[in-house]
């Protein structure tokens, strides 16, 4: 069997198979480096994020390489993810609304100690407040000091 001078299966040489050439960019006059605003930045980013793109095309298309949009790329998703990670780290206030509510009518009737045991409700013009299991007077006396105010 007659072995070819490029392969390179059994013994080691410093001899490489040589490589077709498919692409050669000639760049004539002067390179300049080209400075991109934030929103041009942003187009781009997007455009190269749309269904389909390819991000070669598209960097070609606005004389940039691939390596440097795939930067912009990151740097865009580091900034996102920054953002939704200070959006969810820090603590926020819930807004509280006490809008009037027509309570419904009072159960007056005794109601069995085995069935709704250690349970409170107060009704003080339109709110009504449910109390389940144990609660300490102080807490409680400040919940209805609190709607007494809004009432």
């Amino acid at each position: 069997m007659a072995r070819d001078r490029f392969d390179h299966s059994i013994d080691h040489s410093d001899v490489t198979k040589p490589a077709a050439v498919r692409r050669v960019e000639v760049i004539t006059g002067v390179e300049r480096r080209r400075r991109w605003s934030t929103d041009e930045k942003l187009a781009i980013v997007a455009e190269s994020l749309t269904e389909g793109a390819v991000v070669s095309e598209v960097a070609r298309r606005h004389g940039i390489s691939p390596q440097q949009l795939f930067g912009w790329r990151a740097k865009v998703r580091a900034e996102i993810a920054e953002v939704k990670t200070a959006e969810t780290s820090e603590p926020m206030f819930a807004p509280a609304v006490i809008a009037p509510v027509a309570p419904p009518k009072p159960d007056l009737r005794p109601k069995a100690s085995t069935t709704e045991a250690g349970t409170i409700e107060i009704v003080v013009g339109g709110a009504i407040v449910r109390v389940l299991g144990r609660v300490d007077a102080r807490s409680l006396a400040a919940v209805i000091k609190a709607l007494r105010g809004h009432s």
